[in-house]
């Protein structure tokens, strides 16, 4: 039976560029490099339309959006300026705004920063891969310099504020993921994501190769152990929570496992509507859609790209392998862009896919008899 289309959220790229240069950023260091021909930052007059689209569509269907504000990096637009954009948003949408968040480097927060994220009720995402050793590995800057004094310069600053922040981590398989989990709890974070590396199959043993066959769980398995063991119910650790969640509920609010729709859609800084941002890892162009918000409302995706269609209506087919697998109902098939190969497209597993396995086979045998 077919599913009704649904959009809960927006990634709101305000910035196309970034301060940073992170070699395993899938925006800028990957296959597509379409964000050369786009606006650096998105004008008033685009994010003024889409909140037209977004209040029309929400509106029709009775719901709410949430707005992100992503880049690049999206503080470049200049504090008063995201001000300016988060108020019209509040003013504009009224009771059809979810709330708004920022994902952010962190290394041009300062305290006018800070405090206007506070004053307009802006969540924060903070990108930090582990300590300064790990970090600054692969998270530099254009002159090849680490990050990660200044994003702790940064985050000091939200905690000033009393800001909560989430910390979204890159796996570095190459490094000791202990070391990034046990740097963030050091710094106070309750809320953390580590993500799964952006590759296809055909890109995987360029950027991974060499290092074992199962690195990035072998990356997350003491960090689960340490965090299970400690039984700290009040910080969420993802991916782990959201295995949890599937076993008591079937169902998570994550892409990166489950194999759910796609609840969200990317907004360029041209006004370009996009279905997920790493199927850049893929192929060029796979992300145009010929939608925009300046021609388009959200109402009229079935005219763009039927893979943007698919994905937030159907969702992509499993691949046999994955439907015959055991772990299909958590797994899910792992995250939509890990599965693609240019000879057969998205019919495959996770190029992570033994990953997966021997991670959940893991939080399967400590969960024992314990209560999920």
């Amino acid at each position: 039976m077919k599913k009704s289309q649904y959009i809960g959220s927006l990634v709101v790229k305000i910035a196309e560029r970034c301060n940073l240069n992170c070699s395993y950023c899938y925006m800028y260091n990957h296959l597509d490099q379409s964000y050369l021909a786009r606006p650096k930052f998105m004008s008033d007059a685009t994010y003024d339309v889409m909140l037209e689209r977004i209040k029309s569509f929400c509106m029709q269907k009775n719901t709410q959006m949430l707005l992100c504000y992503h880049g690049g990096e999206p503080t470049l637009v200049g504090v008063d300026k995201l001000r300016i954009f988060a108020r019209k948003a509040r003013e504009y949408l009224g009771d059809y705004l979810g709330g708004l968040k920022i994902q952010t480097n962190a290394t041009l927060i300062d305290e006018n920063w800070a405090r206007m994220l506070k004053e307009e009720r802006i969540g924060v995402g903070v990108s930090l891969d582990g300590p300064a050793e790990i970090n600054d590995h692969m998270r530099v800057d254009h002159a090849g310099r680490g990050s990660h004094a200044r994003v702790v310069q940064g985050i000091e600053y939200l905690k000033g504020q009393n800001i909560k922040s989430t910390v979204l981590c890159v796996i570095n398989p190459a490094h000791s993921g202990l070391a990034a989990y046990r740097h963030f709890r050091d710094l106070g974070f309750r809320r953390l994501v580590f993500l799964f590396p952006d590759i296809s199959h055909d890109s995987k043993e360029k950027w991974y190769g060499g290092l074992g066959e199962t690195p990035v769980a072998d990356y997350l398995i003491p960090i689960f152990d340490e965090w299970f063991q400690k039984d700290e119910k009040d910080v969420q650790v993802y991916p782990f929570w959201d295995i949890f969640t599937l076993l008591k509920y079937g169902e998570c609010r994550s892409d990166m496992l489950g194999n759910p729709n796609l609840g969200y859609v990317i907004i360029e800084t041209d006004g370009a509507i996009h279905p997920l941002d790493v199927f850049r890892v893929c192929e060029e162009g796979m992300i145009e859609t010929g939608l925009n918000v300046h021609t388009h409302g959200f109402e009229d995706l079935s005219k763009g790209s039927p893979l943007l269609y698919q994905m937030l209506n159907d969702g992509l087919p499993l691949s046999e392998t994955c439907r015959k697998c055991e772990e299909v109902e958590i797994c899910g098939g792992g995250y939509v862009p890990h599965r693609y190969k240019r000879e057969n497209g998205f019919d495959n597993p996770s190029a992570w896919c033994a990953d997966l396995k021997k991670l959940l086979h893991h939080v399967y045998q400590s969960i024992g008899s314990y209560a999920v």
